[in-house]
């Protein structure tokens, strides 16, 4: 999973073309690099880390499924939202429910603030979001 979040980190990162030029001119480097670098130092900085989840459930007609996978079909039909957004809310789900305390989720994804009443609901946590 920590592959997933320093791939979504460069990728909200570089879509942000204004941020990104501050942040490069700041750190004195290419913007490639900053891309490749800021995520990285976004881990550090707020000491996130690898939290692992074992397990698979079965899904109807369908079979075994990798945990995070199963849950994301299993909420799909209370929020709509897309895949990668859902495994958001799969894995914060299933570490919930694995004694993380997550209190917070906060995101860019305008999606997830139109989600904003459901998610505080399910899986109860409070929805920071900084989209206009």
């Amino acid at each position: 999973m920590i592959t997933k979040i320093v791939s979504e980190l460069a990728s909200i990162i570089s879509r942000k073309e204004n941020i990104l030029f501050e942040l490069s001119e700041k750190i004195k480097v290419k913007k490639e690099l900053a891309i490749s670098t800021l995520p990285l130092y976004i881990l550090m900085r707020f000491k996130l880390s690898y939290r692992k989840i074992n397990g698979h459930k079965r899904v109807f007609m369908i079979g075994n499924l990798y945990l995070p996978f199963a849950t994301a079909i299993d909420i799909s039909s209370k929020f709509k939202l897309k895949t990668l957004d859902l495994l958001h809310l799969a894995y914060l789900k299933i570490l919930k429910k694995q004694g993380e305390e997550i209190n917070e989720f906060i995101t860019a994804d305008y999606d997830f603030k139109r989600e904003k009443e459901n998610i505080e609901r399910e899986p109860n946590i409070n929805l920071i979001s900084f989209t206009s």
